[in-house]
C-alpha cells in the first residue's frame, strides 16, 4: 500500500509538473509570437524608412540633375539673348532628358516661347513675379499652355549682365515621373505618395490614375500615437491608420524633399507587414504542440534532472567565458568566483594558488563572517597540506575533496576541527590542481548548499580557472616590462604611444603635457662618468614620481620626459611644477620645461609638440642666461658689449672678428641670409636664399648628437622675436663634433625690438 501511494504520489506529481510546463511552454510561445510580431512591425518601420530614403534619394539626385540641365541651358540661352539671336537653335537642339519632356521660355511681355511657337500669357502668369521667386520647382499646376492638363513646372532664371530677361521652364508630365516611381513602388511592393506640401497636391499617387491630395488622409482612422497633423506638421516620421478599400492598417513612412519643397510617403499593408511572421507563428504552433506532447510523454524526474544539466552546462559556459576574457576585464576573475558561490548556494566561494593568488566571495550580508589575516593563512595552508598529501599520494593532477567538521576530523586534526566550528564552518569542497613543477590551485567553497552540484561545477571549471590565472599573471608580467623604462621605473615611449590612443578617445577635461628636458646632461657623463648621469636621471624621475604621484608619467628619450595630468587646474600644475623644481636645486640638476593645457578639446600629438615648442624656448633661454652669468664674471673679456646689445656693427666687428668663425645677417621675414666680412662657415655660397635649411645641415653635419635639439630651437623664429621683443638676446652654447666650443647669438639690426626683421647671427668660439 505504501509502495502504491508513492507511486500514485508520484504520478500526481509529474502530471501537475507536465501542465505546468505545458502551460510555460504556452507562455513562452505567446512571448515569441508577440516578440515576433513587434519585431516585425519595427522592421517593416525600417524597412519603409531605408526604402522612403532609396526613392527620396533617387528623386532628389533626379530633380537636381534636371536643374542643372536646366542652368546650363539657360547660359546657352542667355549667351543668344546677348548676341541677338532667336531662341530657336536651343529649341531645335533640345531632346527629352530626364525627368523634362519639353521645355520654354517666359519673356518679359508675357508672351511664352517654345518650339511650336509663341502664346501669350498675360493675366494667366506675370513674369515679374516669377522673376522675383529665381529657381523653383512646382507641384502639380494646370498647363498654362490651354491643353487642360496639370504638369510639373522647373524654372531657372536666364540671366544677362545680372538682369533677369526670361525664365526656362522645363516640363515634367505627371505620367513620365509617375511611371519610373510607381514601377519602383511596385518593385518594392508598397503604395508611393509624393507631394507638394504647399498645395498638398499629390505629384506621385500609385493607387489613383488621377493624383489625389494629402486631405485625402485626414479624415481615416489613425492608430494610437498618430494623427493627420504630424503629415502637415513634421518634416520625417512614422504613422499607421486603416485603409479606406482594405481596412488593414496601412504603415507609413513620410520624410521631405528638402530642396524642393516636395513631401513623401511610402506605405505597406498589415498583410505584407506581418506576411513571414504569420507563416512562422503557423510553424511554431505545429512545432510547440508536437512539443508539448512529448513533455506530457516524460517523467518530470527526467526533465528535472535534465534542467539541471542544462543549468549546471550553461553556468560552467558562463565562467568559462569570463575566464577567456580575464586579459581583458581582471575583474572577471572575482565575478567568476562570485557565479560558483551563488550556483551552489554557498556562504562563499575562494581560489588559492601556492604563488599567492588569492581570488574569493561572500554573500555581503556575511562580510563577518570573513575569514581575514592570520586565519584565513591558516585555513589555507590547512587546504594546502591536504592537498600536498593527495596530490603526492595519488599522482594525480586534479582531485576534489570535502573537508568536514566531523567526529573523524576531531580524531585526527583536533586543531582544525575546532577551528572550523569556531567560525561557523560546517563544510569545505574544493578541488585541487597540482602541475609537475608542483604548483598547486585549489578552487573551492564553504558550506554549500547544493553540495551534490558543487563537485561537478567546480571539477568542470578549474583547470580553466588556473590557465587563466596563470595567463593573467604572465600578461601582467610582460606588460610591465614591455611598458616601463628599466632604468627610472616610468613608463616608457610603448605605453606613450598606447595611453595617447585612449587621451585622444576619452577627450579627458583639464588635460596637461608637461614635456622636460635634462639640461647638460652630456656634460655630466663626461666629466663624471655615465653611472653619475643615471644617478641625475633616476633622481630627477623619483622626483616626478613624487610630485606627480598618480599621473602618467613617461621617459621619452635619453634625457626627456613627459607627464599627463587629468582633472587638475593649471595653477595647480604650476605649483606642482615649482615643487619640481625646488626638489632639483639640493643636487644642483636643471631642467627645462614646456606645458599646453586644454579644458577639452585634447589632441595629444598637438599638445605634446606646444609643450616640446616651449621646452626648447626655456632651454634656450637657460643657456642664454648662463652665458650672460659667465659674462658678468669675466668682464676683462671684449665682447661684452655684443652680449648686452648692439649699437654700431662696423665697430663691432673690427673689435670683434678675432674671436668670430662665422657672422651672417639674417632675414626672418624671407629666410635668406648675406655672409659678412668673414669666410664661409655654414655653407658655400656668398649668398643664401634658405637660411634654415642651411642650418639645418649644418646642425646634422657639424654639431654634437647632444646638441642637435637646443640648436634646432632656433629654427623657431616666431620665439626668438618673441626673446628680441622683451628685451633679450637670443643666445646658446653647444660643441662641435670636433670638440670645438661654439657660442651661437642672434642680435636685432631693427631699431625697434617689437619689429625684429633683419637679424644678425654671430658664430663666435669660447
Amino acid at each position: 500500500m505504501a509502495l502504491t501511494y508513492e507511486r500514485k504520489k508520484q504520478k500526481q506529481n509529474n502530471i501537475v509538473y507536465s501542465i505546468v510546463t505545458a502551460i510555460l511552454i504556452c507562455a513562452v510561445f505567446l512571448a515569441m509570437v508577440t516578440s515576433f510580431y513587434i519585431k516585425a512591425e519595427n522592421d517593416a518601420y525600417e524597412m519603409l524608412h531605408i526604402q522612403t530614403k532609396q526613392i527620396k534619394d533617387d528623386l532628389n539626385l533626379q530633380l537636381k540633375s534636371d536643374r542643372e540641365n536646366l542652368v546650363t541651358m539657360a547660359s546657352f540661352a542667355a549667351k543668344l539673348y546677348s548676341d541677338g539671336e532667336s531662341y530657336n537653335l536651343m529649341f531645335d537642339s533640345f531632346k527629352p532628358i530626364g525627368l523634362l519632356s519639353n521645355i520654354g521660355i517666359l519673356n518679359p511681355d508675357n508672351t511664352f516661347v517654345t518650339k511650336m511657337g509663341s502664346i501669350d500669357l498675360n493675366g494667366k502668369i506675370s513674369f515679374y513675379e516669377e522673376a522675383a521667386r529665381g529657381e523653383y520647382i512646382s507641384g502639380r499646376i494646370p498647363d498654362l499652355t490651354g491643353n487642360g492638363n496639370e504638369l510639373i513646372r522647373s524654372a531657372v532664371p536666364i540671366k544677362v549682365n545680372n538682369e533677369t530677361v526670361g525664365i526656362l521652364y522645363g516640363v515634367i508630365h505627371l505620367d513620365v515621373i509617375g511611371e519610373k516611381y510607381i514601377n519602383m513602388a511596385k518593385e518594392l511592393e508598397a503604395q508611393l505618395f509624393v507631394y507638394d506640401k504647399e498645395t498638398g497636391k499629390f505629384v506621385i499617387d500609385t493607387i489613383s490614375e488621377n493624383p489625389g491630395e494629402l486631405s485625402n488622409f485626414k479624415n481615416r482612422e489613425y492608430n494610437d500615437g498618430y494623427s493627420y497633423e504630424d503629415f502637415e506638421t513634421a518634416d520625417k516620421g512614422f504613422s499607421s491608420f486603416k485603409s479606406i478599400i482594405t481596412g488593414e492598417d496601412l504603415y507609413v513612412h513620410y520624410s521631405t524633399l528638402e530642396d524642393f519643397g516636395w513631401g513623401i510617403m511610402l506605405a505597406r499593408y498589415e498583410t505584407q507587414v506581418f506576411y513571414e511572421t504569420h507563416k512562422m507563428s503557423q510553424n511554431l504552433i505545429v512545432i510547440f504542440g508536437i512539443i508539448i506532447l512529448i513533455i506530457l510523454t516524460y517523467l518530470n524526474l527526467i526533465l528535472k534532472n535534465e534542467k539541471k544539466r542544462a543549468k549546471l552546462h550553461s553556468e560552467a559556459s558562463n565562467i568559462r567565458h569570463l575566464l577567456l576574457e580575464v586579459n581583458q576585464q581582471h575583474a572577471n576573475v572575482t565575478e567568476a568566483v562570485k557565479r560558483i558561490k551563488e550556483f551552489t548556494g554557498s556562504r562563499s566561494a575562494f581560489f588559492a594558488d601556492t604563488d599567492g593568488e588569492d581570488s574569493f566571495y561572500i554573500k555581503p550580508s556575511l562580510k563577518s563572517k570573513l575569514l581575514t589575516g592570520e586565519e584565513r593563512i591558516y585555513l589555507q595552508s590547512e587546504l594546502f597540506r591536504y592537498a600536498a598529501n593527495i596530490s603526492n599520494s595519488n599522482n594525480l593532477s586534479i582531485s576534489f575533496m570535502e573537508l568536514t567538521a566531523n567526529s573523524h576530523l576531531l580524531k585526527t586534526n583536533p586543531e582544525l576541527y575546532y577551528f572550523l566550528s569556531g567560525h561557523d564552518i560546517k563544510a569545505v569542497s574544493f578541488a585541487i590542481l597540482a602541475d609537475k613543477n608542483n604548483h598547486v590551485s585549489i578552487l573551492g567553497t564553504v558550506n554549500p548548499k547544493k553540495s551534490s552540484e558543487v563537485r561537478k561545477l567546480i571539477e568542470d571549471v578549474a583547470v580553466c580557472f588556473t590557465i587563466a590565472i596563470y595567463n593573467k599573471k604572465h600578461l601582467n608580467r610582460t606588460e610591465l616590462a614591455a611598458t616601463t623604462d628599466s632604468l627610472t621605473g616610468v613608463l616608457n615611449r610603448v605605453a606613450y604611444k598606447k595611453d595617447i590612443i585612449v587621451f585622444d578617445d576619452e577627450k579627458p577635461d583639464d588635460f596637461a603635457c608637461i614635456y622636460i628636458d635634462v639640461n647638460e646632461l652630456h656634460l655630466r657623463n663626461n666629466k663624471f662618468g655615465h653611472a653619475a648621469g643615471d644617478e641625475m636621471l633616476i633622481y630627477i624621475a623619483n622626483s616626478l614620481k613624487e610630485t606627480f604621484f598618480g599621473h602618467n608619467i613617461y621617459r621619452m628619450g635619453g634625457d626627456e620626459f613627459l607627464v599627463f595630468t587629468r582633472k587638475i587646474s593649471q595653477e595647480d600644475i604650476q605649483l606642482h611644477i615649482e615643487a619640481f623644481i625646488e626638489q632639483l636645486k639640493p643636487k644642483d640638476y636643471h631642467v627645462a620645461i614646456g606645458m599646453s593645457f586644454r579644458t577639452k578639446n585634447t589632441n595629444c600629438e598637438e599638445m605634446v609638440r606646444e609643450a616640446e615648442v616651449r621646452m626648447y624656448e626655456s632651454k634656450a633661454l637657460y643657456y642664454q642666461n648662463k652665458e650672460q652669468v659667465s659674462i658678468a664674471k669675466e668682464p676683462e673679456k671684449n665682447y661684452i658689449q655684443v652680449k648686452t646689445g648692439i649699437r654700431e656693427i662696423d665697430a663691432m666687428i673690427s673689435v670683434l672678428k678675432e674671436h668670430y668663425n662665422g657672422i651672417y645677417r639674417v632675414s626672418l621675414e624671407t629666410d635668406s641670409a648675406h655672409r659678412i666680412l668673414m669666410p664661409s662657415y655654414l655653407g658655400y655660397k656668398e649668398n643664401e636664399e634658405n637660411f634654415s635649411m642651411l642650418l639645418k645641415k649644418y646642425i646634422s653635419d657639424s654639431v654634437h648628437s647632444d646638441f642637435h635639439r637646443a640648436v634646432m630651437s632656433f629654427l623657431n623664429y616666431d620665439a626668438i622675436k618673441r626673446q628680441i621683443a622683451e628685451g633679450k638676446t637670443p643666445s646658446i652654447t653647444y660643441q662641435k663634433i670636433n670638440g670645438e666650443t661654439v657660442i651661437l647669438s642672434v642680435y636685432n639690426l631693427n631699431e625697434n625690438n617689437d619689429d625684429a626683421k633683419e637679424t644678425l647671427w654671430v658664430f663666435a668660439r669660447e
